[in-house]
């Protein structure tokens, strides 16, 4: 071996020992928890069986907004939602228009730098009196006046509850006599950094109640692994909470001889569960932010590979920019329909995330299904008889 060929290989020795030493000096940004996931995986079949129905969505305002993550309506044909970069948007069938921002207006909104300052509205609802209420994953609980695109503070994220500020407000939903129920996801990780909070599977979630007589806001729930979306059930007995970390569907009881208990609805699901909106049927509609299921990919689930190994997820979450982490994720879209006693009723997919990836969430309103995720650009729209 010429003596060239020697020096090469030795200082390429050097270097790649620096760069384990240097990997293994530097601190990860994460704190890991070690979890199982349940066994044996999810199968494709029965009412989980793959079908195409979601590539029957119609793509509305295709590159008019970034990450539509949910969608609500005023009982008058105009729906609502929020995008990434802060806006609060309204649209119908054909048009579509902002209605104010919760953030600043600034160069950059859109941006993972610039959520902070633009504001990430996500979950949205009208309350008994016509009002629209929008929780800001950084600012807190807003209402919106709808005309002039004024904003209320209702609830601010730095108050928070308990002496705990919110981290990562997420989802709502309001009963019929007005009071909220909304999730702060994590109290140690902001919206942005949701790919960290997910690899840790720690247990810092908090389910809300807020009183807007009162103006008293109480914690129902804490101790739930990344919450998520919510949803009320018809008669208000129970609210199911989406633990989308651990892949399941978690009970708060609300009325009757088990008030105040929990119990889980739904668990080993084939993905994490985003956003819970009930539909027409009293069922609960379901979308997975990614998914878990046997046969997902030739080495298995990611997260249910590292999920036992803190030292795994350590390593790379130092080494792996927060983009790259998305390679990660299958492109399958999946929104599930459960009973309210939690069986899959229904499935509906797009199992080459030929028209959309991954659906956070599907609304149904006057006959259409309309699918939203965080990253998408544009609105889905299925007509419900296309899919029944």
């Amino acid at each position: 071996m010429s003596q060239l060929r020697v020096s090469s290989l030795w200082i390429l020795s050097v270097l790649f020992g620096l760069l384990v030493v240097y990997i293994s000096v530097i601190p990860s940004p994460i704190q890991p928890k070690s979890y199982i996931y349940p066994k044996p995986l999810p199968v494709l079949e029965g009412a989980l069986q793959r079908n195409n129905l979601l590539q029957k969505a119609n793509k509305l305002f295709e590159g008019q907004l970034l990450g539509p993550e949910s969608i609500t309506d005023d009982g008058n044909g105009t729906l609502y939602t929020g995008a990434q970069d802060g806006r609060i948007l309204a649209f119908n069938k054909t048009h579509l228009w902002t209605i104010t921002r919760t953030g600043q207006d600034v160069p950059g909104c859109g941006s993972f730098e610039m959520e902070p300052v633009c504001g990430r509205p996500k979950g949205l609802k009208f309350n008994k009196d016509g009002e629209l209420l929008v929780l800001d994953a950084y600012f807190g609980l807003l209402k919106v006046n709808i005309s002039t695109g004024q904003i209320e503070m209702l609830l601010s994220s730095e108050t928070g509850i308990g002496g705990v500020p919110f981290s990562f407000l997420n989802s709502l939903d309001i009963s019929q006599s007005g009071l909220v129920y909304f999730t702060d996801s994590t109290t140690r990780w902001g919206r942005r950094h949701y790919r960290y909070e997910v690899m840790e599977i720690n247990a810092l979630g908090r389910l809300i109640e807020y009183n807007p007589e009162t103006k008293i806001a109480r914690q129902l729930l804490g101790n739930l692994h990344l919450a998520n979306g919510i949803a009320l059930t018809q008669d208000e007995s129970f609210i199911l909470i989406a633990e989308m970390s651990v892949c399941r569907l978690t009970r708060l009881y609300l009325k009757g001889p088990k008030a105040g208990q929990t119990d889980i609805l739904a668990d080993n699901l084939p993905g994490y569960p985003d956003n819970i909106k009930i539909n027409s049927r009293g069922n609960f509609y379901v979308g997975l932010g990614a998914v878990r299921y046997e046969g997902v990919s030739k080495i298995g689930p990611f997260l249910d590979l590292v999920g036992p190994y803190p030292g795994i997820k350590n390593f790379i979450a130092k080494v792996t920019p927060l983009f790259l982490f998305d390679v990660f994720v299958p492109r399958h879209a999946i929104v599930l329909e459960f009973t309210p006693d939690g069986k899959v009723s229904t499935s509906l997919h797009d199992p080459t995330g030929q028209v959309t990836s991954a659906v956070g969430e599907a609304f149904e309103y006057q006959g259409y299904l309309y699918l939203a995720h965080f990253k998408s650009t544009f609105i889905g729209q299925i007509d419900i008889k296309d899919i029944q």
